[in-house]
C-alpha cells in the first residue's frame, strides 16, 4: 500500500555498508504500524534478544520507548536505556509534531555490569546469560556528527512519506498489520490464536482467513519464521547453549526449537553455529 521501497533500501545500506543497527519507533505514527517498516522496529541485537524473553523487562521496554518519544521534543539526543545500551535518538516529524523516532542502537555503556546486576534482580534473568549476550554489543559508539549526517536524510523520508500517504490506512490494512505488530512485539512469549482474537475482537475464522490472505503463511508460522531469526542471531553471536537460546525466543521445548529450525534452515541449530563462525 505505501511505498517505502527506498526508506527500506536505505535502512539496509546503513547496516550493511556503515555497520549501523537502525530501528524505527512509534506510537503515532501508523504508516510506521501498518507497512512493512515494521520490520524494523525491533532491536535485534541478542542482549535485546535476551531483555525480550522476560515479558515484564520487555513491557518495561515498550514503556520506556513512550518517554523516549516525548523527550524527542526536545531534538535529537544520546541516551542508555535501562538495560544498559548505549544509542542516538532522532525524532521525525508530520505537520510540525513529533509522531516517531529512528534510534542507532547496539552499544555497550561503560556502567553496563552495574546495568545489567539490576535488570537481573529486578527480573530474575540470568546474570551471566546477560552478561554472556551483552559482550555482543559494539564496544565504541561512532561519531555523532557522522552519524547526523547518515540519519538526518532517513528522517526527511520519513516525514515526506508520512505528507503523501497521510489518512489513506483502510480498516483492513490496519487490522492485519496491528496483528503483525503485535506479533513482533511479543513473538518471544506464549501466544495462542485465542489470545489474539480477544485482543483483536475478532472470529478464529476471520483472523485465520485475513492473516494467510495477506502474508501468504499461517500465523504459527510467521511466529515461528520472527523466533528463528532471532534464534540465527543468537546462534552467531554468543555462546548460550541450545537450550538456553531455545527458551529465550519463545520455544518452551528444546527438542521441538531443534525440529522448526532444522525445518526451516535444513540444519541443526548446532551446524548451523558452526557453519557460521568458520
Amino acid at each position: 500500500m505505501y511505498d517505502t521501497t527506498a526508506i527500506k533500501a536505505y535502512i539496509l545500506y546503513l547496516k550493511k555498508e556503515c555497520n549501523l543497527s537502525v530501528t524505527l519507533h512509534s506510537f503515532r505514527s501508523k504508516i510506521i504500524l501498518y507497512s512493512d517498516l515494521i520490520h524494523f522496529n525491533i532491536h535485534e541485537n541478542p542482549y535485546c534478544i535476551c531483555i525480550k524473553s522476560c515479558e515484564s523487562a520487555h513491557n518495561h521496554c515498550i514503556e520506556k520507548q513512550a518517554k523516549i518519544l516525548e523527550k524527542c521534543k526536545d531534538g535529537s539526543f544520546t541516551g542508555v536505556c535501562y538495560a544498559g545500551v548505549k544509542e542516538y535518538v532522532y525524532p521525525f516529524k508530520h505537520n510540525q509534531k513529533v509522531i516517531g523516532f529512528i534510534c542507532v542502537s547496539g552499544y555497550a555503556d561503560e556502567q553496563g555490569d552495574e546495568r545489567i546486576r539490576a535488570v537481573s534482580k529486578k527480573y530474575a534473568l540470568s546474570n551471566a546469560k546477560l552478561h554472556t549476550a551483552y559482550q555482543t554489543l559494539k564496544k565504541q559508539i561512532p561519531d555523532k556528527v557522522a552519524v547526523d549526517t547518515l540519519i538526518e536524510p532517513l528522517c526527511a523520508m520519513l516525514e515526506l512519506l508520512h505528507l503523501k500517504y497521510d489518512n489513506v490506512l483502510t480498516d483492513d490494512d490496519g487490522f492485519i498489520q496491528g496483528v503483525l505488530h503485535f506479533l513482533k512485539q511479543n513473538y518471544t512469549q506464549p501466544i495462542h490464536l485465542e489470545l489474539l482474537c480477544k485482543r483483536f475482537r475478532c472470529s478464529p475464522s476471520h483472523l485465520s482467513h485475513t492473516f494467510n490472505a495477506t502474508m501468504k503463511t499461517g500465523i504459527k508460522q510467521y511466529i515461528n519464521e520472527l523466533r528463528i531469526k532471532s534464534a540465527k542471531t543468537l546462534l552467531r553471536d554468543t555462546q548460550l547453549d541450545v537450550a538456553e537460546i531455545a527458551l529465550s525466543v519463545g520455544f518452551s521445548e528444546p527438542n521441538y526449537f531443534t525440529a522448526i529450525f532444522k525445518k526451516h534452515t535444513g540444519v541443526s541449530p548446532s551446524l548451523y553455529r558452526n557453519q557460521t563462525r568458520r
